[in-house]
């Protein structure tokens, strides 16, 4: 490495869209998508293995130290799990209402 080296900035707009999908194998992944430009440009996507993710959280915060960081994620992992349950079962409810009322 250069000892002539110099410091710079960069600025342009980015636009950041995150999703939550799961493979055809049942494997969870965050999936973040960065739009460099702005959010009509193509985006790259970046995919993360949700399951590291957790493995990597346990590890970090696995101490004295952290272990409530973990209680206060796990907590909060339960509260989102339960408003998806409760949204998927209005869509299923729905769904089934729906093909009664026509007998399908």
């Amino acid at each position: 490495m250069s000892d002539y080296g110099s410091d710079t900035y960069l600025t342009l707009p980015l636009h950041v869209d995150h999703d939550f999908v799961v493979d055809k194998d049942g494997v969870s992944y965050i999936v973040t998508f960065l739009y460099a430009g702005g959010e009509e440009e193509e985006a790259t996507e970046v995919k993360v293995d949700f399951e590291g993710v957790t493995d990597e959280l346990c590890e970090f915060y696995g101490n004295i130290n952290g272990y409530q960081h973990l209680y206060s994620i796990a907590h909060e992992f339960s509260r989102v799990a339960e408003k998806l349950r409760t949204a998927a079962g209005r869509v299923e409810d729905s769904t089934d209402a729906v093909g009664d009322l026509f007998n399908v």
